[in-house]
């Protein structure tokens, strides 16, 4: 593993423990709470389910393909989360922020296995250098 990929990891892992860290000082695991860590828990592991498969499909094509779907990927989860945002502030049936720190711990551990995917599939390519 490069470097560069090592230094990617840590700096994930260091953003994971950070929103682990704020989410335990800032939620409030009552109902509300509950409720929006377990719609962020459930749509994050849709999204790395969703999102292996589509990196893995696209770094099979080409490395710009892999390079829009990770693109694309991005803004979409950015929309998601958003738009449900301002869902549960209007509806106040939730807990905004219990779902968006729990997603964004789902986005972090994604981003690392992306990072590890790609690592990976330029290993090969290295070697033959």
């Amino acid at each position: 593993m490069t470097r560069t990929a090592t230094q990617g990891l840590v700096m994930i892992g260091a953003f994971v423990a950070l929103l682990l860290v704020t989410a335990a000082a800032f939620v409030k695991f009552d109902g509300h709470g509950l409720l929006g860590t377990a719609i962020g828990a459930g749509l994050g592991v849709l999204n790395l389910a969703l999102g292996l498969l589509a990196t893995r499909r696209a770094l099979r094509v080409k490395m710009s393909a892999a390079v829009g779907t990770v693109a694309g990927g991005f803004v979409l989860r950015l929309l998601v989360v958003v738009v449900l945002m301002v869902v549960f502030q209007r509806t106040e049936a939730v807990d905004p922020a219990a779902f968006a720190l729990t997603f964004m711990i789902f986005f972090f551990v994604y981003l690392g296995v992306e990072l590890l995917m790609v690592e990976r599939s330029l290993t090969p390519a290295r070697k033959a250098q």
